[in-house]
């Protein structure tokens, strides 16, 4: 089924590549030099959109060489992220929106949208104590809960050039860049309370990390605790410029294959990262919150040729 599946695939992708150069019949090489191509390019008041087609091309490759795990990945625009340095784990899913407007023939404004977002709530049952005490034998409980939420976004916005009146166009264009990934906040509530009565609560084990270890050396007054909430947990953010050459190919009127080579010079920050844990404090005799900031601020800067929008593309334009 899967060798099937991925031999239509490849059949579908291939008719469609062939298909301009099928139209009709192949001019000679003296009616390709005089064609006239202006109806295909982009035109002032055009508009576009791109979709990243690297992953149909590694797709295809993957086909003919033995490949076990081939899927299909995003068609979508790719975001920035892999020149994350400082937290290169902490990226959530990202796809992006990439377009551009044509102020003049050749003169475009370009932009790209990122966003990715990952929220999500655990719950998990835990006896209730307070029940427990008054009877051995109660089977009353409650619920420990954890919400966590992931978001990631980049926004670049610049201008290209173009050159060429036939079918190929060099592209040329620069912008800013920002984006921040990883962006995280882990809030937990518990069933039981920290009281005079109860100071080390039965909970449900949501939190899996070890104390801080502050509570050793700085907070030794504090018994038990407990995280409450973290913030910037691995986040990075970043601002920047950026550089691009590419060229299109339009395969038919106001479709175009590209292909980009981009430049980033960027600056990059880490926030603090702060957390909120309660305990019972020994010496006031009630519950106490302690703020921690475990972590100050890392900055550096990176120059690379990260991904803006997609190196392979095809771009539709839309207008006129």
């Amino acid at each position: 089924m899967m060798k099937s599946m991925k031999k239509l695939i490849s059949i579908l992708l291939a008719a469609v590549i062939a298909l301009p150069m099928m139209a009709g019949d192949r001019p000679t090489p003296e009616e390709r030099a005089n064609a006239d191509y202006s109806a295909w390019l982009p035109q002032q008041g055009d508009w576009s959109f791109g979709l990243n087609v690297n992953p149909i091309a590694t797709f295809i490759g993957n086909l003919f060489n033995g490949s076990t795990g081939n899927v299909l990945g995003r068609i979508t625009g790719e975001s920035l992220s892999s020149n994350n340095k400082l937290a290169p784990t902490a990226i959530p899913n990202m796809a992006s929106i990439m377009g551009t407007y044509m102020v003049t023939d050749n003169l475009a404004v370009r932009a790209n949208i990122g966003i990715g977002v990952n929220h999500w709530n655990s719950r998990v049952y835990v006896r209730d104590d307070y029940a427990h005490f008054l009877n051995p034998y109660s089977t009353l409980e409650g619920l420990d809960k954890r919400s966590s939420l992931n978001v990631g976004a980049s926004f670049a916005a610049g201008v290209e050039y173009r050159i060429g009146k036939r079918r190929v166009q060099g592209v040329f264009g620069g912008g800013l860049v920002y984006g921040f990934w990883g962006l995280n906040k882990n809030a937990y509530s518990y069933y039981n309370a920290i009281t005079k009565d109860n100071q080390n609560p039965t909970n449900g084990g949501l939190y899996t990390g070890a104390v801080n270890p502050k509570f050793t050396t700085d907070y030794t007054f504090i018994d038990n605790p407990r995280l409450l909430s973290q913030y910037t947990v691995g986040s990075t953010h970043m601002m920047g410029l950026y550089g691009s050459v590419g060229v299109e190919w339009f395969v038919a009127p106001k479709i175009a294959l590209g292909l980009s080579v981009n430049v980033l010079v960027d600056y990059q920050w880490n926030p603090a990262h702060a957390e909120v844990w309660e305990g019972w404090n020994h010496f006031t005799e009630q519950r106490e919150e302690i703020l921690i900031h475990d972590k100050a601020l890392q900055d550096g800067f990176a120059f690379s040729t990260d991904n803006i929008g997609a190196n392979l593309y095809v771009a539709f334009y839309f207008g006129k």
